[in-house]
Formats: C-alpha cells, sequence, structure tokens
C-alpha cells in the first residue's frame, strides 16, 4: 500500500462512515474504528521504512 492508496482508503471509510445516519454510525463505529486503524498502522509502517531506507543511503 502506498502513502496515496492509504490516504484514499481512509478517505474512503470515512465517506462510507459519514452517510449513514447518526443511530447507524454507533452500530458501525467499532468496525470503522478498526479499519481505521489498521491503515493507519499500514501507513506508519511504510513511513518508518522510507526513514530507514533513507537513513541507511546517508
Amino acid at each position: 500500500m502506498t502513502e496515496d492508496e492509504a490516504k484514499q482508503a481512509l478517505f474512503q471509510i470515512n465517506y462510507e462512515y459519514m452517510k449513514h445516519t447518526p443511530e447507524e454510525r454507533l452500530k458501525l463505529y467499532d468496525d470503522y474504528k478498526q479499519k481505521r486503524e489498521y491503515i493507519k498502522m499500514e501507513l506508519a509502517k511504510l513511513k518508518r521504512t522510507q526513514l530507514e531506507d533513507k537513513s541507511k543511503k546517508i
């Protein structure tokens, strides 16, 4: 997953979540939160790998 793909996935998850009514959102919140955390972890791994690669080149 690239940085742009992760950002797009986060946007899409938020967009889908916000399309629901407040009552539905309460039911969907745990799943929404879990998906966001997974994507954020993947994005953090990507950033960490990029920084490690950059520091190895120096």
